[in-house]
């Protein structure tokens, strides 16, 4: 895939705001590079219709300097009846080293869940690319840790957390790529409290890129198998990027 695409939307894609997570690696936008996404999801796939939850995501990007890009999403959730509730979400990243086999990426994201006495959420992250080939040609492998920090009313104090995501991703052919993620947390991790970590989640994506500036992100992900009852979900989006007027 090329770079200008942001390969996981931060959440979103990018895996920093919590409920929807795209199975990508992570690249800045060209500088003056506008972002446009749309995700629409479903959890609990086969569950009777109370029991399924709906999502869809919208975030707005924007290239500021070279290796830094910012962005600006909210997130609508629903469930059976379609009663639910929203996030809204910022944060900026940007890449700390840039070679031809191993990159460094750095995250600051800020979410706000409900209303406003709702949650409060600063998470500072970190992700760590290796690439057989450069620019993703090939296949490689990617680490991301976050540490959330949660904050507000409906948190019960402040909480820390930690979380977990390695993956791989396989290019088949120029614009086609698969990628598999399994992502972890510990919660409450200390000082906050006593720790225990989550089962985590297994995810397997497949990424187009129909043209220059579109690309196609699918995806389904699943509990990990020890879980019981375990949890399915499905994901499809789109990323538009536009490129800088001085283009």
């Amino acid at each position: 895939m090329k770079k200008g695409c942001i390969i996981a939307v931060l959440m979103w894609g990018v895996f920093l705001v919590p409920g929807v997570y795209a199975a990508d690696t992570v690249e800045t936008w060209d500088v003056g590079a506008t972002d446009v996404d749309f995700y629409i999801g479903m959890e609990g796939v086969g569950r009777g219709k109370m029991d399924r939850g709906f999502y869809t995501d919208m975030m707005l990007g924007y290239g500021l300097i070279p290796g830094l890009s910012s962005y600006l999403g909210v997130c609508l959730e629903g469930d059976g009846v379609l009663s639910g509730g929203s996030t809204l979400y910022a944060g900026v990243f940007g890449t700390v080293i840039d070679s031809d086999h191993f990159d460094v990426d750095v995250f600051f994201d800020t979410t706000l869940e409900g209303a406003l006495a709702g949650v409060l959420t600063l998470t500072p992250a970190v992700e760590l690319n290796f690439d057989v080939k450069p620019d993703l040609e090939a296949a490689g492998v990617y680490l991301r840790f976050g540490l959330p920090v949660h904050a507000g009313e409906d948190a019960d104090g402040v909480k820390f957390h930690l979380e977990g995501t390695a993956g791989f991703y396989w290019t088949l052919s120029e614009g086609h790529q698969v990628l598999l993620e399994y992502s972890y947390s510990i919660h409450p991790f200390p000082p906050a409290g006593k720790g225990h970590v989550e089962s985590g989640t297994v995810a397997l994506g497949y990424n187009v890129c129909i043209s220059e500036a579109l690309e196609l992100i699918t995806e389904v992900h699943a509990s990990a198998p020890w879980d019981s009852p375990g949890e399915v979900g499905v994901m499809v989006g789109f990323i538009a990027t536009l490129p800088s007027v001085q283009e």
